[in-house]
């Protein structure tokens, strides 16, 4: 807590803390007590008896998994604040797909990336995917890929330029973007090997994306600090 709070502050360094004491302290003590009742009781996906089960063990069969839910539930509150924001930004975005007629001319540092540009290109990457012999993962899954890396990547551009790029939980943001695919999929009835194969490309591809947008938001928050060009009219 001292050392990281030092960088991200006291509140956030407060909150990564909680989440250590509550993994160690609560959540593997009492999966290691409850468990251990029955000598036999097995919980996929854990592989021997909890009972059997060392704290590492219980660790990566279980906590990993509720840190990766808690990330998810971040990252859909993140969204559900960030809807004004967004939904502000796609109006602006498809005003400007009509007529050029009539706007006036904005200086160059801030003209933003044209909306027609975006959906063309997102467009065009999810049909690449769903026709690409290379990613079995169909048109669903393609979608899939557009709508989990909006989530993450705004998730991951947040906690870039508010904490720092060493606190964005890649891991965890992939674990429950395979958590939520799987799921879709069983409610779909795909359960085959090629099935799972396209739930880890579709995780995959999502970690890049969220990788790639936690490092671009780290990139502009530096240039930001340090007087850019993109920050200039913020630091006058």
């Amino acid at each position: 807590m001292l050392g990281v709070g030092y960088i991200v502050g006291l509140r956030v360094g407060g909150i990564m803390l909680g989440g250590g004491v509550l993994s160690y302290l609560v959540l593997i003590p009492m999966i290691k007590f409850f468990g251990s009742a029955s000598p036999d009781a097995l919980v996929f996906p854990a592989t021997k008896p909890i009972a059997a089960m060392g704290i590492d063990d219980i660790r990566n069969a279980y906590v990993l998994y509720i840190g990766a839910g808690a990330v998810a539930a971040g990252g859909i509150i993140s969204m559900a604040r960030s809807l004004p924001t967004i939904v502000s930004s796609l109006r602006a975005g498809l005003s400007s797909l009509g007529s050029d007629k009539g706007k006036t001319e904005v200086v160059r540092t801030e003209r933003e990336l044209s909306m027609k540009t975006v959906l063309l290109g997102a467009l065009g990457v999810i049909t690449a995917i769903s026709l690409s012999p290379f990613f079995p993962v169909g048109f669903l899954g393609a979608l899939l890929m557009g709508l989990f890396a909006f989530l993450f990547v705004t998730v991951s551009g947040r906690l870039t330029g508010e904490i720092g790029s060493s606190s964005n939980p890649i891991s965890g943001m992939t674990v429950a973007t395979l958590l939520l695919t799987c799921l879709i999929f069983l409610a779909a009835d795909w359960v085959g090997p090629e099935h799972r194969l396209g739930a880890l490309t579709i995780a995959g591809v999502v970690c890049v994306a969220a990788s790639v947008g936690g490092t671009t938001a780290q990139s502009l928050k530096t240039g930001a600090l340090i007087g850019a060009t993109r920050g200039g009219s913020r630091s006058r």
